[in-house]
């Protein structure tokens, strides 16, 4: 479906407000510290008020912005609620939100895939599952995606937006999927999960000293563990593999949309240029590009002000010269900065927020925020 919008004089054009009406799954991603949650926050603002009824899932929102959002601690983990004071139109939507629990999300994941009750409880209960479910290297950002599908497929919304875990490379999430079904079929998953017959001869050899180091450094019940943690794993791999699959497809579906969130420091950019790389290479539809955090660019001086301004002796006035000096190569640097992501971006509409006097934690700023977005 196309993202444009008709324009009153015929042509057409890149718009973020038509992704937010048109997309059933929005993903903001991008390095940490540029904006990227009250980015996330205030896309849900736009799509309710354009009639939608829009979750947001967040990761580790700040303090002030989760208190905006009603996340505190009376409020059910990983449980959509409605935000208070965003709608007030009969035409408008529903804003709702939630604290994504990695945890919560692969234990609901465990039930859902194991044919029995029986199986769930042989993993949920197992030692090694209980320490790892929730730090499992790369866990948070499948589990993002994970609880994108289940919100996604329950029918009850019309939009789910993500704010995605910041990572240093800014491609996790995109990998989670393949990620997964790549550690199911690696050679060592295989070993342990055969049968207990196949696996005494596979340990008879080789990897039988292997294991008699690990219980002389761990102790023997953490390797008992560990096997029989990797041998209930078996029971649900096929739920596992086929919603991993579900999940690859679904991030790149015509109704999902990526946004990537930067800041126009060098190394956010950089960062940026890299996801924009990746989300072109793997297939994944760009809905839009928002760079935060950008300064204004002062007034051109004229030249009869440059001559009136250029024997200043030193004091407030030349002080206060200067400062423009430095603003302007400031914002003229960040804007050099913007040029190659804007290009990665193509046709997908790319929006600039000036740096703002104060953060944005309440909910009239996430208003005003989406107002600038769409």
């Amino acid at each position: 479906m196309s993202r444009k919008e008709q324009r009153s004089d015929g042509s057409t054009k890149d718009s973020l407000a038509a992704v937010v009406r048109r997309s059933e799954l929005i993903l903001t991603c991008g390095p940490g510290g540029v904006g990227k949650t009250t980015t996330a926050a205030a896309l849900g603002v736009a799509a309710a008020h354009a009639g939608r009824k829009v979750v947001v899932v967040t990761v580790d929102p700040a303090r002030r912005l989760a208190d905006a959002l009603g996340l505190d601690e009376s409020i059910a983990a990983d449980e959509p609620h409605l935000v208070k004071g965003v709608t007030n139109r009969k035409t408008d939507g529903e804003l709702w939100a939630l604290m994504l629990d990695a945890e919560q999300t692969f234990d609901r994941l465990v039930r859902e895939q194991a044919g029995s009750r029986k199986q769930a409880d042989a993993v949920l209960n197992n030692p090694v599952y209980q320490a790892i479910s929730g730090s499992l290297s790369g866990a948070q950002e499948y589990m993002a995606v994970e609880r994108l599908h289940q919100l996604h497929v329950s029918g009850e919304w019309d939009l789910v937006i993500v704010d995605t875990p910041p990572s240093r490379h800014a491609i996790d999430l995109l990998e989670a999927p393949d990620r997964l079904v790549g550690f199911l079929s690696h050679p060592v998953y295989r070993t342990l999960t055969v049968g207990q017959r196949t696996f005494a001869k596979v340990t008879d050899a080789a990897s039988s000293m292997f294991l008699w180091a690990v219980k002389r450094l761990a102790g023997p019940q953490i390797v008992e563990d560990t096997v029989e943690f990797f041998r209930s794993l078996a029971n649900i791999e096929g739920g596992l593999r086929r919603r991993a699959k579900e999940v690859s497809r679904l991030l790149r579906g015509d109704r999902t949309s990526f946004v990537v969130v930067s800041s126009p420091r060098a190394e956010a950019v950089g960062e940026a240029e890299h996801l924009l790389d990746a989300i072109g290479d793997k297939g994944f539809p760009l809905g839009g590009l928002v760079v935060n955090l950008i300064h204004p660019m002062p007034t051109e001086l004229s030249d009869d002000d440059v001559e009136l301004l250029a024997d200043l002796d030193d004091g407030p006035l030349a002080d206060q010269l200067e400062w423009h000096h430095e603003l302007t190569r400031l914002a003229t640097a960040e804007r050099s900065e913007l040029v190659a992501i804007g290009k990665l971006a193509g046709d997908a509409p790319m929006i600039e927020l000036p740096l703002l006097d104060v953060d944005i934690h309440d909910v009239p700023g996430l208003i005003d925020l989406s107002a600038r977005l769409v």
